[in-house]
């Protein structure tokens, strides 16, 4: 049995040697010359070379710009209503959060250098009133501002 045993391993072993060998084994004959391609430049396409094509033909300094509006159409500004709570520390906040996130209300919270604040956007002022009279019951002091966005 034990000679049996030591054939099956030994027969193994050398098969694992051959195939080890035929694949590490490389052919230096076979080994092939990079090509080698010069590449040629292109032209270099230049601003001054465009703006020669383009049908303006005037060069603006770098502080300025150039654009094209049509002015028939003006835009309905829109009104948000913000909440804004200001003097926030790490225990207002997660708090804050807390609610927030009960309500599944979202929020954006700005940090200055001593200073967070957080801030709610709303449509309607009355959803507004409602998150400022929810935080009046936790007593957190609260800011409502109309924002007008164009």
């Amino acid at each position: 049995m034990k000679y049996f045993l030591f054939s099956i391993f030994f027969l193994i072993f050398t098969g694992l040697i051959i195939v080890y060998i035929n694949i590490s084994s490389v052919n230096i004959k076979e080994k092939k010359e990079p090509l080698l391609k010069k590449v040629e430049k292109k032209e270099e396409i230049t601003i001054v070379k465009l703006l020669a094509n383009a049908k303006i033909k005037t060069i603006f300094p770098a502080k300025e710009l150039y654009i094209k509006i049509d002015l028939n159409y003006i835009p309905k500004p829109k009104i948000l209503y913000q909440t804004i709570i200001r003097k926030l520390d790490k225990y207002k906040l997660f708090g804050i959060e807390q609610i927030l996130e009960l309500n599944n209300i979202k929020y954006s919270i700005i940090k200055s250098e001593n200073d967070l604040k957080l801030f709610i956007n709303f449509d309607k002022k009355s959803q507004a009133r409602k998150i400022k009279n929810l935080f009046k019951n936790y007593n957190f002091n609260v800011e409502l501002k109309k924002v007008t966005k164009i």
